[in-house]
């Protein structure tokens, strides 16, 4: 049975992204659904890949995403919001870099962005940098973070202890 009702609820998500294609492609005037709204996929996630050597650069995971609507009646397949983001940056050696959560957020698959006015945590543990704050802003192109507001930093103190002389 499970499996039927997985199938079902494809089978629903991609009408409604048909409808919506058709709405936007010819400019008809499609009613909006009044139907329940997009459906919620629990434990999502997704791996942003770099395109020459395949390497993990970006993975997006959370307890519930749901696809956003375009507010023409259909959804629009990049857009996500989600709860409980967890977004992992990774180095070339697909080490990981730096982690950002949040409680909600958005998330945009094809720029790599994503975003919330919300609180949210950012650390490196490679150096023990710690950034707490509220609403932010990341470009996953440039892995680059924007914070706007409320922002406390940690610094671990092994930052400041005097490396061993070389011999």
């Amino acid at each position: 049975m499970p499996s039927l009702r997985l199938r079902s609820w494809l089978t629903a998500l991609a009408g409604l992204m048909a409808l919506g294609a058709r709405a936007q492609g010819t400019g008809a005037t499609v009613p909006t659904p009044t139907a329940a709204p997009a459906a919620t996929i629990r434990q999502w996630g997704i791996s942003l890949r770099d395109n020459v050597t395949g390497r993990v650069q970006l993975r997006f995971s959370s307890t519930e995403a749901s696809p956003t609507p375009s507010g023409k009646g259909g959804l629009v397949p990049a857009l996500w919001d989600v709860t409980g983001l967890r977004l992992e940056s990774f180095r070339s050696d697909e080490r990981s870099d730096f982690v950002i959560e949040s409680p909600s957020c958005r998330v945009n698959v094809t720029t790599r962005d994503a975003g919330s006015p919300g609180t949210f945590t950012a650390r490196r543990e490679a150096d023990g940098v710690s950034i707490h704050g509220r609403g932010f802003q990341f470009d996953g192109t440039e892995k680059r973070l924007t914070v706007s507001n409320s922002v406390q930093i940690e610094l671990r103190t092994r930052l400041f202890q005097s490396k061993p002389a070389s011999p």
